[in-house]
């Protein structure tokens, strides 16, 4: 075991000052007990690898970092050794680059605390403990903001200079960094107020201390800060800075004297561009706090909500550069990701795709894009194209001023997909998040689904209808009125048949949107979100962070005992919670559990009609969580389903019916006659008045049928049981 402590650090060991970072008191220092105390800090995480952590703790008034490492194994080694690199097995490294460093006047983390314990070189056990460097900032964090805000040229040309001197110093002290990247140089913040610079270097975890440094290795530091330093806005003449800084020379002399030495290292820092794109090999692992932008290795691997903002370095056909995303407008995980992301200081729109289908749906949206783009439709710039972060990647227009269209914007959007018909292109698979409106102009955004082709008329009235049904069925323009902005777009004329067949195709495209979005209700999606545990399974809209329903959801029981009823049924108990509704699905008897297990449950037909009803702009209670028990016995609960209060008066009350609800009702019933839509228990108490409108409730029979003469057979029986809940049907 090796063992060494700062004076300051071994008299807090044996007063019990580190307990507060989770270090017990040990009387002797120098004892195995020692190292497992201190092998135990425990504090913020910064990183944490398989077999290595980086945490921040404070004890005593000071604040430190510490880094664990529990061995790497022979895997790690082996591999490190058959491509003749030699394996960083420990904190060691770090150790002695700290202390050789900091002897000869370079600043570094100040060593307080050392550990190493174990023979076998896979399984050793190792720490370092440092004095966190307070009040500094990372140069890469201070070139990224150059973009937006020049330096003052006196400070541009320190920093340069510093970094120089430093790096020289540092290879001058028999010290290889081997992960030099600018976001380990820091200067400290104060300083740089009044123009004056003062840096150190950080992370030297695979630091190697020789007593002569090669020039190969020298090579490899410099070459993979130039590669880190791709996206700053460094001139040539502030490279030259650099390099005349780090020679001692004048920036001419130092570059003609060693030609082939920095000749080397640019090829290198090409390398490591191209192999950084290619793979999305992360350029750094120091993962910022304070909510600064994160290295990000493989798109793919950030799911639907990635840590923002955060940079991957990308090639986009002119040289490798760095993207700085700020904004997630779209993640598919394994397959798309759509971002706002600064690109050598220009804000765009980034596509990335990966998976293993990433090329076709690459070629796809840029086929559509170009083709757009060649008819002269209203879309956004396709601005270059390329890969980085383990995708292909296109880059795009950024359009700040854009919205997301509206009913109201019906002239625009017919005006626009008359233009793509007219140039042969359709949108296959077609929807309002296609267009961005700007200036009254409807732009088209998505060139995926883009296809060039003859566009027959009954093609022309396809897209119309499907266009159409996007909107909620009250807002919706009428299907002639969307035909008279089509025409006078594109002066084509629609034949009284086909006027006819627009009609039949919007209900179509209706019932079509709602059965698709029935269909993601119930698995993990961009809208919902899927979580299965081991006796049920919790399905919520994503995004839903509600505390009332995050109490439901972790126990319904609990929440039924003190909740107030509402009915107390047999097959179902209603209580309320607030502003939210809790129904109770009970299992009456053996045969019933039996019969549960051979049918969908009530519980999720009233949650997927629920959602799809609130799609297509018809008020009912919006679900809020839907949960499924996996055993189902007699007197247990089947499924819970928890929804939005809907407070407002009950038409069961005469008050409530005048010839304004009559009518709303009337067009209602218009609408679930066009939806195919029945509701099984048309009591006039599932239905209330609120807001203004008539909200329907109790959807556990409710269905969408497929067929039309089942439909309405289904209708008149919902229609003739509603008019029997008034003595004259209420004119209905």
């Amino acid at each position: 075991m090796a063992l060494y402590l700062r004076d300051d650090v071994k008299a807090a060991l044996g007063s019990g000052a580190l307990q507060s970072a989770g270090v017990a008191r040990v009387a002797d220092a120098a004892a195995p007990e020692a190292f497992e105390a201190l092998f135990g800090i425990t504090g913020d995480i910064y990183r944490q690898a398989r077999r290595r952590r980086t945490l921040r703790f404070v004890a005593a008034g000071a604040a430190y970092f510490a880094k664990l490492h529990d061995g790497v194994g022979w895997r790690e080694i082996f591999k490190n050794l058959l491509a003749l690199k030699r394996p960083v097995l420990g904190a060691r490294n770090e150790f002695r680059a700290c202390r050789q460093l900091r002897a000869n006047g370079v600043q570094a983390p100040a060593v307080a605390a050392f550990g190493e314990m174990g023979r076998n070189p896979a399984a050793r056990r190792s720490f370092v403990i440092c004095d966190a460097l307070q009040g500094f900032v990372s140069l890469e964090d201070i070139g990224n903001a150059w973009h937006a805000k020049p330096p003052p040229l006196v400070l541009k040309r320190r920093l340069l200079a510093a970094a120089g001197e430093l790096t020289r110093a540092m290879h001058a002290a028999g010290v290889c960094h081997r992960d030099y990247y600018v976001g380990h140089l820091l200067a400290r913040a104060r300083k740089l107020a009044s123009n004056e610079v003062e840096l150190a270097v950080i992370d030297l975890h695979r630091a190697l201390v020789r007593p002569r440094m090669p020039e190969r290795w020298r090579r490899r530091d410099l070459a993979a800060l130039l590669y880190s330093c791709a996206a700053l806005p460094l001139t040539r003449q502030d490279r030259c800075r650099f390099a005349a800084a780090y020679a001692g020379e004048r920036g001419p002399l130092a570059l003609r004297r060693a030609p082939r030495f920095w000749r080397g290292v640019a090829r290198r820092a090409r390398r490591l561009h191209s192999r950084a794109i290619a793979k999305g090999l992360a350029n750094s692992e120091f993962i910022p706090a304070d909510g600064d932008v994160a290295t990000v290795a493989q798109l793919s691997d950030l799911g639907r909500s990635p840590p923002l903002p955060f940079r991957f370095d990308l090639d986009l056909g002119s040289g490798g550069t760095r993207a700085i995303c700020t904004t997630l407008l779209r993640s598919q995980p394994g397959r798309r990701l759509v971002a706002k992301a600064l690109v050598d200081g220009r804000e765009v729109v980034l596509k990335a795709f990966f998976g293993v289908q990433r090329r076709r749906d690459f070629t796809r949206e840029r086929r559509g894009a170009e083709a757009l783009l060649a008819a002269g439709a209203p879309t956004p710039r396709l601005l270059a194209a390329g890969n980085g972060g383990g995708a292909e990647v296109l880059a795009f227009e950024c359009i700040d001023d854009g919205r997301q269209p509206t009913a109201h914007d019906v002239d625009a959007l017919m005006k626009t997909l008359a233009h793509l018909h007219g140039a042969g292109l359709r949108q296959h698979d077609i929807h309002v998040d296609n267009f961005l409106m700007r200036a009254g102009q409807a732009l088209a955004i998505d060139g995926a689904a883009v296809r060039a082709g003859r566009v027959g008329r009954t093609d022309r009235v396809n897209d119309i209808a499907r266009l159409l049904a996007e909107f909620d069925l009250g807002d919706a323009p009428s299907p002639d009125k969307a035909a008279c902005a089509y025409a006078s777009g594109s002066g084509w004329r629609f034949r009284a048949n086909e006027r006819r067949l627009l009609a039949s195709r919007l209900a179509h495209a209706r019932r079509r949107r709602a059965a698709r979005f029935m269909d993601k209700t119930t698995r993990d999606c961009t809208p919902f979100a899927v979580r299965l545990e081991a006796d049920r399974t919790v399905v919520v809209a994503r995004g839903d962070d509600d505390p009332a329903l995050d109490a439901i959801i972790a126990d319904p029981e609990r929440a039924l005992a003190s909740a107030t009823p509402l009915k107390i049924g047999n097959t179902a108990t209603v209580t309320r919670i607030g502003k939210l509704v809790l129904k109770r699905y009970n299992v009456k008897d053996r045969r019933h559990a039996w019969r549960l297990r051979t049918r969908p449950l009530r519980a999720r037909r009233a949650w997927r009609v629920g959602h799809a009803l609130r799609l297509l702009g018809l008020p009912t209670a919006a679900p809020r969580a839907l949960i499924e028990m996996h055993a189902k016995s007699p007197g247990s609960a089947a499924a819970y389903l928890v929804l939005d209060h809907v407070d407002g008066a009950l038409l069961s009350d005469p008050a409530t019916l005048d010839a304004d609800v009559a009518e709303k009702l009337r067009e209602m019933l218009g609408y679930w006659r066009e939806l195919r839509f029945s509701h099984g228990d048309m009591k006039s108490s599932n239905f209330v008045l609120a807001d203004g409108a008539v909200h329907v409730l109790d959807l556990d029979a409710a269905v969408f049928h497929r067929h039309g003469l089942r439909a309405a057979s289904r209708h008149r029986r919902d229609l003739a049981r509603l008019r029997r809940n008034w003595p004259d049907g209420a004119g209905i």
